[in-house]
């Protein structure tokens, strides 16, 4: 079945947009959450990139931050792999628009 976002494609802006990162999200997710769901774990992995600036991040730091903080704090009620999946996808976002770049080591 088609849906309204199969042809929407992130636009490249000189920083990530709130919204069409949720978007983005939503466009590549293969299970249902809910916005709320999308816009707490959105809210912590902001979190932590804010306070991560100027410093090398790995994205298993990322996932591992987002994904523990949203359980222990029973922010999200969502198996670990949907939240983790969720998170790879905000990454995936970050990527496409040019906001983030995965260096080899």
């Amino acid at each position: 079945m088609a849906c309204a976002l199969d042809n929407w494609n992130p636009p490249v802006l000189d920083k990530p947009d709130y919204f069409h990162t949720v978007k983005f999200v939503y466009k590549y997710l293969d299970f249902h959450i809910s916005e709320d769901e999308a816009y707490t774990i959105l809210n912590v992995f902001i979190e932590k990139w804010d306070t991560s600036a100027g410093q090398l991040i790995h994205d298993e730091d990322l996932i591992s931050y987002v994904l523990h903080k949203t359980q222990d704090n029973f922010m999200v009620l969502l198996p670990s792999q949907k939240i983790k999946r969720v998170t790879e996808l905000i990454l995936n976002y970050l990527r496409t628009t040019g906001h983030y770049y995965q260096h080899e080591l």
